[in-house]
């Protein structure tokens, strides 16, 4: 599974790549985890160094509460255009809305927070690719900034 290529060294199981478009009618676990949300099949984004069809990796308490409760609605709305007024999406309900497509998930374990599982995946990515994932925008480099002078 080349798009999830990066995740070799972390040596944590994800899930298989599933249809976003589908995702209510799937088997996702209320568990705390961390998910990846992918392009269509065929759609990559550029990197500084290659091209991922990743856009966007997030942390949760709930993977089914976020991923079919808040992405799935949102990310419908711009897909169909019927955006709820004025308001304003954010940048992974857009990208999800022109490019997404699929989605995958990895469960936090005993001994790692969410929170800590992003971080991990986020630096393999960026280890990987040179730059966040384009729907996570800078709010990352803080934090990636310590964790870089870390290690």
């Amino acid at each position: 599974m080349e798009t999830l290529g990066f995740l070799r060294k972390l040596k944590c199981k994800p899930s298989p790549i599933s249809d976003f478009w589908r995702c209510d009618k799937h088997d996702i676990p209320s568990s705390p985890g961390v998910y990846l949300l992918i392009a269509r099949r065929g759609f990559r984004f550029s990197y500084p160094v290659g091209k991922s069809p990743i856009y966007y990796i997030g942390q949760t308490t709930s993977l089914r509460k976020r991923i079919v409760k808040e992405h799935y609605k949102h990310h419908k709305h711009v897909r169909d255009n019927c955006r709820l007024d004025d308001y304003l999406y954010e940048a992974r309900h857009e990208y999800g809305g022109a490019h997404g497509g699929r989605y995958c998930f990895i469960q936090a374990w005993h001994g790692i927070s969410p929170e800590e599982l992003e971080k991990l995946v986020i630096r393999a990515f960026m280890q990987c690719y040179h730059a966040p994932p384009v729907a996570n925008g800078a709010g990352v480099w803080g934090w990636i900034r310590k964790i870089f002078l870390k290690h």
